[in-house]
């Protein structure tokens, strides 16, 4: 399990639900649970962060615009930092 902030996961989940591909719509669906307590570190597979990380870049991959493409970089390297600090 990886230990992330619920508040930072929201983001991640609504980076996710705009997102393009199927893969981004069922990781958002996945990880709406762990929306649910803001302001706290909730646990998370890591199984389910190594996904999103995937869903992210492959998002990454399709966004038009520049700013979209860093929002979702930022959000790739934070998981990736995190899960390898837990």
């Amino acid at each position: 399990m990886v230990q992330i902030p619920a508040d930072w996961l929201a983001r991640v989940f609504l980076s996710l639900r705009r997102g393009t591909s199927d893969d981004a719509h069922a990781l958002a669906g996945e990880l709406q649970p762990f929306t649910e307590k803001p302001g706290q570190r909730v646990p998370v597979p890591r199984t389910t962060v190594l996904r999103t990380e995937l869903a992210l870049r492959k998002e990454i991959a399709i966004a038009a615009e520049q700013a979209r493409r860093a929002e979702l970089a930022d959000q790739a390297e934070y998981l990736v930092r995190t899960r390898l600090l837990d």
